[in-house]
Formats: C-alpha cells, sequence, structure tokens
C-alpha cells in the first residue's frame, strides 16, 4: 500500500485566534475591535465573555469593548509543531488598556521574535473569517497581534 501525500504546508494553528460573532463589535467607522465582558457584581474584565464570572461566579456580566492597541506582556517563538503547521510562528501575551490580558499569534514577525521586546506597543487585528464556511448561521472572526 503506497504511503499517503503528505498534507500541505499551511499557515500556524491559526492566522488569528478564531472567534465567535458575540466576540466581536463594530467600531463607528465599520472597523472590529475584541468584546469581552466586565462583571457588574466584582468587576472582573474577561476575554473572551462568559455566562459566569471566572472570580466570584456572578450571572451579571455586561459587554466591554476592548481596545484597538495593547502592550506586549511575554512572547515565545513556536519551532516544534504538527506537521501541518507552518513553524517557525510567535505567540504572546498582549495587555489591554481595559486591563484585560489576552493571549494570541505576533503576526508580522516572520516567525522570528527579532524586534519584539516586553513593553512593545502591539495592535490588535481583527477581521472576518474568510474561510469559514459561508452556509454558517453566523459569521466568524480571527485575531492576532502585530508590532504598532
Amino acid at each position: 500500500m503506497p504511503a499517503p501525500a503528505p498534507a500541505p504546508v499551511r499557515n500556524a494553528p491559526h492566522i488569528g485566534r478564531p472567534l465567535r460573532a458575540a466576540d466581536v463589535i463594530h467600531g463607528a467607522a465599520g472597523e472590529l475591535h475584541l468584546s469581552g465582558a466586565e462583571c457588574t457584581a466584582c468587576g472582573t474584565r474577561i476575554f473572551p465573555a462568559a455566562p459566569v464570572c471566572p472570580s466570584c461566579n456572578a450571572e451579571q456580566l455586561k459587554p466591554l469593548p476592548l481596545g484597538a492597541t495593547g502592550t506586549l506582556y511575554a512572547y515565545s517563538t513556536v519551532h516544534v509543531a504538527p506537521a501541518v503547521w507552518q513553524v517557525p510562528y510567535v505567540i504572546g501575551y498582549v495587555d489591554l488598556p481595559e486591563g484585560v490580558r489576552v493571549f494570541g499569534k505576533v503576526a508580522g514577525t516572520d516567525g522570528v521574535a527579532a524586534g519584539l521586546a516586553p513593553d512593545l506597543t502591539v495592535r490588535v487585528h481583527v477581521e472576518k473569517d474568510a474561510a469559514a464556511d459561508a452556509s454558517a448561521a453566523a459569521p466568524t472572526y480571527r485575531y492576532w497581534f502585530a508590532p504598532a
């Protein structure tokens, strides 16, 4: 029996993390932003939004629009991944002005962390997922970070 053909190489696990439509808001000029949640009982802020507060278990959370820029907290270059992923790629934690720390891919680095450093200002990119099934009831989105 012949060996199966290798799978085509594609981008790392995400050119941006997949999001539900509820995790995205549209700005006044049509731009897309991340949307988290804030607990009205204890003030905890989270992303992505959840039905229950992870701090106090309250169920009263309100939408929280998140900023378009943040500060790189930490990052790492991934060199080992499943065979169909393109490596290396960079992932990182970003602190947003609203007090939320978000994890995601750091794009625009060609998989090299050169030029990155903690406290670097990065931009949050959100776009509609063109690769998602067009027959889906709700659109899906993706996000990633890039040096500002």
